[in-house]
């Protein structure tokens, strides 16, 4: 028995057409004006792209010359963009305003299949919650990551018959190697995409015997893309000699990262599981999105409409039960960490708004309580939106940051030659973003310093600090920006002092400008 096709081909119109310009218009317009509300470009994006500006502009060898624990794919998308489009603030926008554009039309064509308004409601809800959390979303590393699961999505559910299921599993694994690329825990997501594809390709067979071997068969292709395109980074960052780098970061110092907390009340425990729940409580108004998801599928599973209907939106509760579990993977959770959440839930909870087609409308009653969940749902996110948005608002720590980078960038653009180098000590932003903005070039490796405050008994960070200071005596920066607002985020084996530094700055530097949270040390030539 056939299964009635989700979308009859009258629907196809003009209209639907007209709702997607609607979407795109609607998003485009919200970003840029989210953007351009007086929201400097901050955070890990700058980061990432002064990172790029370094490479591109200057030779560094990424891990080599730059200690980052960060993928490789990182730096290739953000070297990208400034091969084509530059460093400024005003290429960084345009090209987040393409990417969540393209983000959205990959979901219209998800959605699409549950009818145009619920496409139309996944993409504002959407929208919404990346415009209610600021500019810390734009182009973030999880952000980025959005894209290629969402096209893998869109691989799995709306394959067609004369699909070859084998290609989908291979691009699938494509798609998830560059998720991997950025952030390699997000890889979490393939298996049940591997699943879905077997389960759709054996017309819903309920046998764990006839899954297994469509199952071990997907998963090789899934490998083989997965690899192919995993090794490619690799290549190139062995032909610049930065393998071995490569490996010793992320063999001897990424370990240690994920066993920092970041909150006071756990810094002298070694109960870091209990820190990240305790860091879920931050998000508690995001809990209305799981709420509407669940409801939502409920009354999909309760209805006895269309098979097909069914499988993509269990999927998709899957898949946001997924990336909420491994938000604090790396031991940290913030706001971008639960961006994949966010987006399969905002996908999940817009299903309430779904109406049958025509031709099963006496199975299916729609009624005013879905409505009601999903406004329920969306109120929370509406209010950090209006809140971040509509009024500006922006909290002192933000105006600080904002002060300190205005700052730093007038000190540097007013005293910095083309040869001279600057250090940074932070661990907070402004710094970066003032560095980029008046194209400084980094003296040592250490484009943060958080890693000489953490574990400090260990063979290796005693190390990276013995490096330090012998890059620094061998480069002898023109200056040092040293920031001291922040505490470091830590945990057990911590310490805030570093006496070989700071005799190396009093014997070979003086003041030079005093912020109001930060200093500027010149190197004294005399």
């Amino acid at each position: 028995m056939k299964n009635t096709p989700l979308i009859p081909p009258s629907h196809k119109t003009v209209e639907g057409v007209k709702y997607l310009l609607l979407a795109l218009l609607a998003t485009l317009f919200l970003v840029e004006l989210g953007l351009s509300f007086g929201w400097k470009v901050k955070g890990d994006l700058v980061y990432m792209h002064y990172i790029a500006y370094l490479i591109n502009e200057h030779g560094f060898v990424p891990y080599r010359d730059i200690f980052e624990p960060n993928m490789p794919g990182s730096y290739l998308f953000h070297m990208a963009i400034g091969r084509m489009f530059g460093y400024s603030d005003y290429a960084l926008r345009i090209v987040n305003v393409a990417w969540l554009a393209a983000t959205f039309v990959v979901t219209w064509f998800i959605m699409n299949s549950f009818g145009k308004v619920v496409a139309l409601g996944s993409c504002l809800l959407f929208g919404l919650l990346y415009l209610g959390y600021g500019p810390y979303m734009s182009l973030q590393r999880d952000f980025i990551a959005i894209l290629p699961m969402a096209t893998a999505l869109l691989l799995a559910t709306q394959r067609q018959p004369n699909h070859s299921v084998n290609l989908i599993h291979f691009l699938h694994g494509v798609l998830f190697a560059f998720v991997t690329l950025i952030k390699p825990h997000l890889i979490i997501g393939l298996p049940a995409m591997i699943v879905y594809n077997c389960i759709h390709d054996t017309n819903g067979s309920k046998s764990i015997k006839k899954l297994i071997k469509p199952f071990i068969v997907g998963g090789l292709f899934a490998l083989v893309g997965f690899l192919l395109t995993l090794i490619i980074p690799f290549l190139w960052l062995w032909r610049i000699g930065a393998l071995e780098s490569f490996w010793d970061i992320f063999s001897s110092y990424a370990p240690l990262y994920p066993q920092m907390s970041g909150d006071k009340k756990f810094r002298e425990t070694s109960s870091h599981i209990m820190y990240v729940l305790y860091k879920y409580l931050d998000f508690k108004r995001l809990g209305t999105l799981s709420m509407a998801s669940i409801f939502g599928l409920y009354l999909v599973l309760t209805r006895p409409i269309f098979v097909a209907i069914k499988k993509p939106l269990i999927l998709l509760f899957l898949l946001s039960i997924l990336y909420a579990a491994s938000a604090g993977i790396s031991g940290k959770l913030w706001s971008p960490h639960l961006m994949q959440y966010m987006y399969f839930a905002s996908l999940g909870a817009a299903i309430i708004l779904y109406s049958p087609p025509s031709s099963c409308a006496n199975l299916y009653r729609p009624n005013i309580l879905p409505l009601l969940v999903f406004i329920v749902a969306a109120t929370p996110i509406l209010q950090a939106t209006f809140f971040r948005i509509v009024l500006n608002a922006k909290t002192p720590y933000e105006l600080s940051l904002e002060v300190r980078q205005d700052e730093i960038t007038a000190y540097l653009n007013a005293h910095l030659s083309p040869t001279d180098k600057v250090q940074p000590l932070c661990w907070d932003e402004g710094v970066i973003e003032a560095m980029l903005a008046s194209k400084a070039i980094l003296a040592t490796p250490y484009i943060a310093e958080l890693q000489f405050y953490h574990h400090v008994s260990t063979p290796y960070i005693q190390k990276l600090r013995e490096d330090f200071i012998t890059k620094l005596e061998r480069e002898m920066p023109r200056f040092i920006v040293d920031v001291h607002t922040y505490e470091p985020i830590s945990g057990l084996d911590t310490t805030y002092e570093f006496p070989e530094l700071k005799a190396f700055i009093k014997k070979h530097y003086d003041k030079d400008y005093a912020g109001s949270d930060f200093d500027i040390f010149r190197r004294d030539d005399s």
